[in-house]
């Protein structure tokens, strides 16, 4: 007799990065998927200690999208998901499991699992999992995309290092000095190697910065702007002999080192007036476990995580990766760790 899979409800936000994640992490529980886009209203806004769990946050027509019969396992990531996916839990009278992505800003004990990553800050708790990478994965390419571009980039010299960049995003800042710098690093890396460059921009990039970076590159390179044609990033990852980018964009570097192709991140600053503490320990990781406070996202955690085992390299110091990556498993074992819960659950 076949064993029954887990019905999976995932909740989704207005962030595609945020749902390409949640979406990831069911497909791999390998149960039916049901994506259920939200829409909130003004109460949305409010802390989610404030709120609580409910669906008082929602638009009268994506409330009525919620209802019996309710999931085995919610999945749900980013702030304003959270209070309805603890709301799912208790409808169903805590046979949904509420799996949240990320930071919850709400009491992490009330969730069944917490996936988060180093940026995020979360203390350690026996139902927070701290990962190595978000559940980003690169999308399938299909060979003939590969074949074009490929061809399209066949006159430029290997090894090919491909450079993408991202954009400010406060506490974050790119701006003149920091295309100029990017440029003459990705350039440099390129030296080094006798090879080329192949640039490319991300959907929050400011119009003409590309454009900026590849004026500054001396040896063999090829650039694309957003909605010039099709974009090359997802095949670049695959045909890359080398990356690069800027530090803004954790899912980016996530996706570059686990295609296994040698990164280099670009350090962006941050500003001076941003906030910066730890909730590990003492009364800050108290707080945060409450959800009343909430560390503020650092990119500098996450990527000194990364730099610590020598996946990364730092393009602005032209220092390169000193080990390769390998999976180690982790994403499995969250998986596996939620499907026992759920297990455990249904037959209890």
């Amino acid at each position: 007799m076949e064993k029954r899979q887990p019905h999976i409800r995932v909740l989704l936000g207005a962030r595609a990065g945020d749902n390409a994640q949640a979406l990831e992490l069911a497909r791999q529980l390998g149960g039916p998927v049901t994506p259920t886009p939200l829409a909130f209203n003004a109460l949305s806004g409010l802390p989610n200690w404030l709120l609580g769990a409910g669906f008082k946050t929602l638009t009268g027509e994506a409330a009525a999208t919620l209802d019996a019969p309710w999931p085995d396992i919610v999945v749900a990531t980013g702030r304003r998901t959270a209070p309805v996916n603890l709301a799912i839990k208790e409808a169903s009278g805590g046979r949904s499991l509420a799996i949240q992505l990320g930071r919850p800003r709400m009491p992490l004990a009330r969730f069944d699992l917490v996936l988060t990553t180093a940026q995020y800050g979360l203390p350690q708790d026996d139902n927070v999992v701290m990962l190595d990478f978000p559940f980003a994965v690169a999308k399938q390419v299909p060979d003939a995309t590969l074949a074009r571009f490929r061809a399209l980039w066949s006159h430029l010299p290997r090894p090919w290092i491909v450079g993408v960049i991202g954009a400010a995003k406060f506490p974050i800042g790119f701006g003149s000095a920091e295309i100029e710098g990017f440029a003459y690093a990705v350039d440099a890396l390129a030296r080094r190697h006798n090879g080329s460059v192949i640039l490319m921009d991300s959907p929050r990039s400011v119009p003409g910065a590309i454009a900026a970076v590849a004026h500054r590159i001396s040896v063999p390179r090829w650039h694309w702007t957003r909605g010039d044609g099709d974009n090359p990033y997802q095949a670049a990852l695959r045909l890359a002999d080398r990356l690069a980018v800027t530090s803004d964009s954790v899912s980016m570097v996530a996706e570059m080192v686990q295609s296994g192709t040698p990164t280099t991140v670009y350090h962006l600053p941050s500003s001076p007036l941003a906030p910066s503490w730890s909730a590990s320990t003492g009364l800050a990781g108290h707080l945060a476990r409450s959800g009343l406070v909430s560390p503020p996202r650092s990119v500098t955690a996450y990527l000194s995580r990364l730099m610590a085992k020598g996946w990364i390299g730092d393009l602005n110091t032209g220092s390169e990766p000193v080990q390769a990556f390998v999976p180690d498993g982790q994403h499995e074992a969250a998986v596996q760790r939620i499907l026992t819960l759920w297990r455990s659950r249904a037959a209890g």
